[in-house]
């Protein structure tokens, strides 16, 4: 039986990813507003998402999983190169090992789902996520290359959501005046941030300490900070959102859909849409672009087309091996 409160939550989540990279398109991080609405997203949404992941997670079945995110990253990375080829006109090299934009997602999970079970092995699991997720900023190589810097950045919300998920959500839900609390604590927590030389590469993930040009020690403090900023928060979202209209529920049961092929709409409104309204005018466009997407994406035909497209990628692979096998 699935759990109302996980999709509402995903819903507002996925929402909030369509929000902020539309606010990223046609407003940026340079503009005040933008940049004030898109660090309070950034500080929590993926994180978020990267926790419910991790405690809908089921450490079964390995290769099957390996196989299925393949077969949805293979091809939507295809679409996306090709999309943005024919906008832009040439086609680097670069995006036969490195995930496009959104798409790190996926190559990240096929890696936290190796992790994890080699995590789960250590008697100490999150505490050694959470460590590699602030050693991989010593590393003298570049952390955008493969992800590899959002992997081990975004890993302890994974391992928390898989391995404490059930009992935390269980505390929260018992937690005597919960709404009260987490809604003080949001407000603090935003306009916390807001006075902080924020830099947007700090929520990516994406860069090592001397990429972002700061010393190891001040960097690994720093980045837990955000970590346990962003916990903060996604722990108290989840407190919030069961008063959320079910229109959010059904975007959190379409959120895997919506994901995949917002990003497509997107690259093609940014090249046909050259906005020169305010900045009030483009967020009330970015709000209700991102409205009217989330709408069109959880449309049945779209979520059925990503399963025909993995459907496919699975029979080659299959073909591949030769026969089934199991885990």
């Amino acid at each position: 039986m699935r759990d109302q409160s996980i999709d509402i939550y995903k819903g507002l989540l996925i929402f909030l990813v369509v929000f902020g990279h539309f606010l990223e398109r046609f407003l940026g991080w340079q503009n005040e507003l933008g940049k004030m609405l898109l660090q309070s997203i950034y500080l929590v949404h993926m994180p978020a998402f990267i926790f419910i992941s991790g405690y809908l997670f089921k450490d079964q079945k390995i290769s099957k999983k390996i196989q299925y995110f393949l077969s949805l990253l293979i091809p939507f990375q295809l679409l996306y190169v090709l999309l943005d080829h024919y906008y832009g006109g040439y086609l680097s090299s670069k995006w036969l090992w490195q995930p496009y934009w959104l798409l790190w997602y996926l190559w990240a999970m096929l890696a936290w789902v190796i992790l994890t079970r080699l995590l789960k092995i250590t008697a100490y699991p999150v505490l050694l996520s959470f460590l590699l997720s602030l050693f991989i900023g010593l590393s003298p190589i570049n952390n955008y290359i493969l992800s590899i810097g959002r992997i081990f950045n975004f890993l302890p919300f994974f391992m928390l959501g898989h391995i404490y998920g059930q009992r935390i959500f269980t505390q929260l839900k018992q937690l005597p005046y919960a709404i009260v609390w987490v809604s003080g604590l949001l407000i603090a927590i935003v306009i916390f941030i807001q006075y902080l030389p924020l830099k947007s590469y700090w929520l990516y993930g994406s860069f090592s300490y001397q990429q972002m040009h700061v010393a190891p020690l001040q960097g690994m403090l720093q980045r837990s900070g955000y970590l346990g900023l962003s916990l903060l928060s996604l722990l108290s979202m989840y407190v919030l959102i069961q008063r959320l209209p079910q229109f959010f529920e059904k975007l959190g049961q379409n959120s895997l859909a919506i994901y995949l092929w917002h990003g497509l709409i997107l690259l093609w409104l940014s090249h046909v849409l050259h906005l020169s309204e305010s900045p009030l005018a483009k967020l009330g466009i970015a709000l209700f672009g991102s409205m009217l997407i989330c709408s069109i994406c959880m449309l049945p035909i779209f979520n059925q087309s990503i399963q025909k497209i993995s459907q496919v990628f699975l029979l080659f692979f299959t073909k591949l091996r030769f026969g089934k096998t199991t885990d």
